[in-house]
């Protein structure tokens, strides 16, 4: 059964900022099932080139956060001096994705520790179809490891 948590809390949980975040609202959750959000990425092409197609690694950039967000939602916010990390992906583009589509991504959980997860990902375009598909994995760090 889906829940409906305060929409608009769930982004400040992105450390991500405009042009950076990559997802305008999370649409549904049900926990330990799947998480999905949406973006209008029309805003960006300015920063992006001349290209119709969105680049596939600003698509994957979307599943990822959308990625964070649930993690967080099944363990526990971020604590100050923490970011997310995007580390492994296998990506599949089905199709090209353009710039005044609606994207809607939906992501499920694999498996959920602490500080890390993977994630079987899609992103479908307007009309439904699947145009990214993604297997990802995320995990927290804090500024001192990076140092």
């Amino acid at each position: 059964m889906s829940q409906a948590p305060d929409w608009s809390a769930l982004l400040t949980m992105l450390p991500h900022q405009y042009p950076l975040r990559l997802i305008d609202e999370v649409r549904d959750y049900s926990p330990g099932e799947f998480l999905t959000a949406s973006f209008r990425p029309a805003k960006l092409r300015p920063y992006c080139g001349d290209k119709d197609e969105i680049p596939p690694t600003i698509l994957i950039e979307g599943l990822a956060q959308t990625c964070v967000i649930m993690t967080q939602l099944e363990t526990e916010p971020l604590a100050d001096g923490e970011m997310p990390l995007l580390g492994a992906v296998k990506a599949r583009i089905a199709c090209p994705v353009y710039w005044d589509q609606l994207l809607l991504y939906k992501v499920n959980p694999v498996r959920i520790w602490a500080k890390k997860a993977i994630f079987s990902g899609v992103l479908y375009g307007p009309d439904g179809k699947i145009a990214v598909t993604a297997d990802l994995s995320v995990a927290v760090t804090n500024e001192a490891t990076i140092k």
